[in-house]
């Protein structure tokens, strides 16, 4: 066998696909079929529910040619087979299991075309009270009605009422004759007249319903009242008093009256005012729902921490705390002070930035700022302080003058020029020689200067 594979293998790989490409082929056209298949069968097989039901005619009715089986015009089965029981045709269906459920013993089932040549289906009312349905079980010819064919309604009339009926028809072809356009519109208006009256008589119905339950309450309210005559003469005393308080402050409820239009001005602006913030409010809170989501954890890691700062707080914040208290009134009473002083240090420290201001101007062009002639300043008076003694540095200096300066000088005294009396205190000051004072280094020689006369 294994030999004969080897050499025909080409051939065998061949039969194997032609057989393979044959049971795609029935599958496929089986599955287009509308005859159910029992649930052994693998991919087309499904779980069903058997249905008998009895009618007194299944005329049109052929198993296998996709007769469904219907509930509000959705397929829930097919037809499977009819037989003959007591004169009586039985039609047999099965039902896909998911709709089981619902069929009640009080089902109910009608055969009606699906087309003008005679289709067949069963319309299924799967029923609302009574036991479920068990399966196999079967619909008795009470709760079924079978297709009636017009050849029957006329089989079933002898042969005046034929020939009354055939005069009818003749009268009414003649009667309507013209007329087509009028007897559609009174036919359109059947449908919305009918719904119009089943909405007029459902509303009919519940005013009676609700018309009972009024008398019902108003009778129950009567009793009450008259069980209750002194409390009910009581209320009435009650709300003349009410009344009464109502009516004395007239003034005030007018007055409220007339505040109401501006407080509901008010109450709608600050509506407004708090329909924008919420609108404002919704993105922001949206954007702040991470930063909530990452805050409970941040918290969790926190707790560790806290719980290691209580002691130091409790042991050494604490009562540094309480000894600063006294310092830091006294602090604060100083800090009042120094508040007080404060405007008047601005003002000071205000001129001397403007002074300090002044003396770092650099004019523009040839000329120097104050800052330039102070460095020659400095430079010329480190001379003063050249010589010192055991004490320290002296101020050293040279005070020089002119025969006509002593003479200047000399004239409060001496009657001559014009006085000058700082030249005096000068010289006086400094022990510069008078200009009658001979030279101190030879006392033989005549005075330095001469006045005249």
């Amino acid at each position: 066998m294994k030999r004969a594979i080897r050499e025909h293998l080409t051939d065998f790989i061949a039969i194997i696909a032609v057989v393979a490409f044959g049971l795609a082929v029935t599958l496929f056209i089986l599955s287009r079929q509308q005859a159910p298949y029992p649930a052994w069968i693998p991919v087309l097989g499904d779980d069903t529910f058997e249905v008998r039901g009895e009618f007194s005619s299944a005329q049109a009715v052929t198993p296998g040619q996709g007769q469904t089986v219907n509930i509000a015009g959705i397929k829930v089965g097919d037809i499977t087979e009819v037989t003959l029981e007591d004169g009586n045709a039985v039609v047999t269906m099965l039902v896909d299991d998911e709709y089981a459920p619902i069929l009640r013993e009080d089902a109910t089932m009608m055969l009606r075309p699906r087309t003008g040549l005679q289709d067949m289906v069963v319309e299924l009312d799967p029923g609302e009270e009574g036991e479920p349905l068990e399966e196999g079980a079967s619909v008795p010819l009470t709760q079924t009605e079978s297709q009636v064919q017009s050849d029957e309604v006329l089989a079933s009339l002898d042969g005046d009422t034929r020939a009354y009926l055939q005069l009818l028809l003749d009268g009414g072809g003649k009667g309507l004759g013209g007329n087509g356009e009028e007897l559609s519109a009174v036919l359109k208006r059947f449908e919305p007249t009918a719904r119009d009256l089943a909405r007029i008589n459902g509303r009919l119905s519940e005013r009676r319903q609700n018309i009972a339950r009024s008398i019902h309450a108003f009778r129950q309210v009567s009793e009450e009242l008259g069980s209750s005559d002194t409390r009910l003469g009581e209320f009435v005393e009650s709300s003349n008093a009410v009344l009464e308080s109502f009516a004395r402050q007239e003034a005030s409820i007018r007055g409220t009256l007339q505040e109401l239009p501006s407080a509901l001005a008010a109450t709608r602006g600050a509506l407004e005012s708090g329909d924008g913030l919420a609108t404002e409010l919704g993105p922001a809170s949206t954007a702040l729902i991470p930063s909530a989501e990452a805050l409970g954890p941040a918290l969790r890691e926190t707790r560790p921490f806290l719980r290691r700062t209580v002691e130091p707080i409790r042991d050494q914040i604490r009562p540094f705390t309480r000894q600063v208290r006294q310092p830091v009134r006294h602090l604060t009473e100083a800090a009042g002070a120094l508040n007080s002083a404060t405007p008047a240090l601005r003002e000071s420290f205000s001129e001397l930035n403007r002074l300090f201001n002044v003396l770092s101007f650099n004019p523009p062009g040839a000329e120097e700022g104050t800052l330039f002639w102070a460095s020659w300043f400095a430079h010329n008076a480190n001379g003063l302080f050249s010589f010192q003694d055991a004490h320290g540095p002296f101020l050293r200096g040279l005070v020089m003058q002119s025969c006509a300066t002593a003479a200047n000088a000399e004239a409060l005294t001496n009657d001559v020029g014009t006085p000058r009396p700082f030249l005096k205190t000068l010289q006086e000051l400094t022990r510069v020689p008078t200009s009658n004072a001979p030279p101190p280094y030879d006392p033989t020689q005549p005075a330095i200067c001469s006045l005249p006369g």
